[in-house]
C-alpha cells in the first residue's frame, strides 16, 4: 500500500512537470508548429526574391555596362510604378472575395470572383499595352527622360502584362489557401526566371526585357490554365462591381507608394541623367529589399489584428502589435547599420571600382529603410481597423511632402542629395502619421471596451 502510495505521488510529480514544460513551451505547441510550417515558405520565397534581385543586378552590372545597368534599374522601377495601374488593387481583393465565399461554402461565387477578376485586370492591362505602344516617344520621354528610349516601350509593357497576369494567378492560388502553388509561381517568376534570362541573353537590354515579359507572360498563363477560366463566359456583373468599388480604394495608395520608390530615380534622370538616377534607383530597391524582408508579416498581422478586433480583445492586440514592432525595429535597424557600413565594400566586390559613387547615394537612401519597415507593420492595424483607404491618405501626404522638398529644394541647392533627402523625410512622414494612427485606434477601443 504504501509503495503503492509513492508510485502515485510520483506519477502525480512526473505529470505534473510535464504540464508545467509544455506550458513553458506553450507558444511552441502543435498550433505554433503548423503555423511556421504554414508561413515558413512564403518567407523563405521573399528572401528568394530578394537574392535574386541582388544577383540581377550584379548580372546587369557585369553584361550591359555602367549605362546598361542604370537602364535596367530604371525600367525595373518603371514596371513596378505603372502596374498597380493595371492591377486595380485585385491582388489583394480577389483573395479576400474568394476566401470570404468559400468561408459561406459558396465556392461558385468564388469562381465569379475569380471570372471578374480577369475582366477588371485583363482589360487594364490591354489598355496599358496598346497606350504604351502607341505613344512611345511620350512614354520614354516621361519615365526616361529621352525620346531615344522608345525602342523600350514594348518590352516594358509585355513585362507589365505578364507581371499582372502573375498577380491574378497568385491571389487566386491564395484566396484558396493554396500557398504552395502561389509560392512556387513567385519564385519561378521573380526569384530563377530573372537570373536565368539575364544570364542568357545580355547582348540588349531590350531584347533581354523582351524575354523577361514573354516568359512571365508564359508562366502565368500556364499557371492560369489550373484555374476555372471558364467563368470569363459567366455573367458577373454584381461581382465586378464588388471587386472594383474595393480595389479602386486600394490603388491610389499603391501608386502613391510606388511613385515614391520610382519617382526620386525618374526626377533625378530629367535633372541629373540616366547614369546617376540609375544609381538612386539602385538604392531605392535596396530600401525596397530592406522592407520586403517585413511585407510577409501582413499576411499573418492583417487577419490577426481583424479577428481580435472583432473578439474585442483590444489589451492582446495592443502586446502582440507592440511585439512584433519591437523585433521589427530592432531588426531592421540592425539591417540598416550593417549595411551601411559594409556597403562601399559590398559594392566595390558587387559592382566593381568603377561604380563607387553609387555607395554615397544609397548610403543617404538606407536612412529611409528604418521608417519604411515601421510603416510595413503599422499599416496592417490601420488597414484592419479601417473600411476605407486610410493609408493611401497618410501615403499621399508622404508623396506631397516629397514633391515639395524637391520642388523647393531644388531652388535652394542643385544638389542630388537634395532629393535624397526629400526621399528620407517623407519616409519618416509617412512612418510618424501610420504610427500615431496605430495608436489612436488602440487607445480608442480600450476605451471603449472599458
Amino acid at each position: 500500500m504504501q509503495r503503492d502510495a509513492v508510485a502515485g505521488r510520483m506519477a502525480t510529480v512526473e505529470t505534473s512537470e510535464v504540464v508545467a514544460e509544455r506550458s513553458r513551451a506553450g507558444w511552441l505547441s502543435e498550433g505554433a508548429r503548423a503555423q511556421i510550417k504554414e508561413y515558413a515558405p512564403t518567407f523563405l520565397t521573399e528572401f528568394a526574391v530578394m537574392a535574386s534581385q541582388i544577383v540581377a543586378y550584379k548580372l546587369a552590372a557585369y553584361f550591359l555596362g555602367k549605362q546598361g545597368f542604370s537602364e535596367y534599374a530604371l525600367a525595373r522601377r518603371t514596371v513596378t510604378l505603372i502596374l498597380p495601374v493595371t492591377v486595380l488593387g485585385m491582388s489583394v481583393g480577389l483573395p479576400r472575395y474568394i476566401g470570404f465565399s468559400n468561408g459561406r461554402g459558396d465556392r461558385e461565387a468564388a469562381d465569379r470572383y475569380f471570372g471578374a477578376t480577369l475582366w477588371c485586370a485583363g482589360g487594364a492591362a490591354i489598355v496599358c499595352l496598346v497606350l504604351i505602344n502607341l505613344f512611345p516617344g511620350l512614354f520614354s520621354y516621361l519615365f526616361f527622360g529621352s525620346k531615344s528610349y522608345r525602342s523600350l516601350a514594348l518590352p516594358l509593357s509585355l513585362m507589365i502584362v505578364g507581371l499582372c497576369e502573375h498577380a491574378v494567378a497568385c491571389g487566386y492560388f491564395r484566396g484558396h489557401l493554396q500557398l504552395n502553388r502561389a509560392n512556387l509561381l513567385q519564385f519561378t517568376n521573380l526569384a530563377a526566371l530573372p537570373i536565368v534570362v539575364l544570364f542568357l541573353v545580355h547582348k540588349s537590354l531590350s531584347i533581354a526585357l523582351t524575354f523577361f515579359g514573354v516568359v512571365w507572360i508564359a508562366t502565368s498563363s500556364l499557371a492560369l490554365s489550373f484555374t476555372p477560366l471558364r467563368t470569363l463566359s459567366e455573367k458577373s456583373g454584381t461581382e465586378v462591381r464588388q471587386l472594383f468599388s474595393y480595389g479602386i480604394q486600394r490603388v491610389p495608395g499603391d501608386f502613391f507608394l510606388m511613385a515614391l520608390f520610382t519617382l526620386p530615380a525618374t526626377i533625378g534622370a530629367h535633372l541629373y541623367g540616366v547614369e546617376r538616377a540609375g544609381y538612386v534607383a539602385f538604392g531605392l530597391s535596396l530600401v525596397a529589399m530592406i522592407g520586403g524582408v517585413f511585407a510577409p508579416v501582413g499576411l499573418v498581422l492583417l487577419p490577426k489584428a481583424t479577428t481580435m478586433l472583432a473578439e474585442g480583445a483590444y489589451g492582446n492586440l495592443r502586446a502582440h502589435v507592440k511585439s512584433i514592432l519591437r523585433i521589427a525595429v530592432a531588426a531592421s535597424l540592425t539591417i540598416v547599420v550593417f549595411a551601411w557600413t559594409a556597403l562601399p565594400s559590398a559594392i566595390h566586390i558587387y559592382l566593381g571600382p568603377e561604380y563607387e559613387e553609387v555607395a554615397p547615394i544609397a548610403r543617404v537612401l538606407l536612412f529611409a529603410a528604418l521608417p519604411y519597415c515601421v510603416y510595413l507593420v503599422v499599416r496592417n492595424l490601420v488597414d484592419a481597423y479601417h473600411e476605407y483607404g486610410v493609408t493611401a491618405a497618410i501615403l499621399a501626404v508622404g508623396l506631397a511632402a516629397f514633391l515639395a522638398g524637391t520642388y523647393f529644394g531644388r531652388h535652394l541647392f542643385a544638389d542630388i542629395r537634395l532629393l535624397l533627402a526629400a526621399f528620407v523625410v517623407s519616409m519618416l512622414i509617412i512612418a510618424g502619421l501610420s504610427s500615431w494612427e496605430c495608436t489612436r485606434i488602440l487607445r480608442v477601443r480600450s476605451s471603449q471596451s472599458n
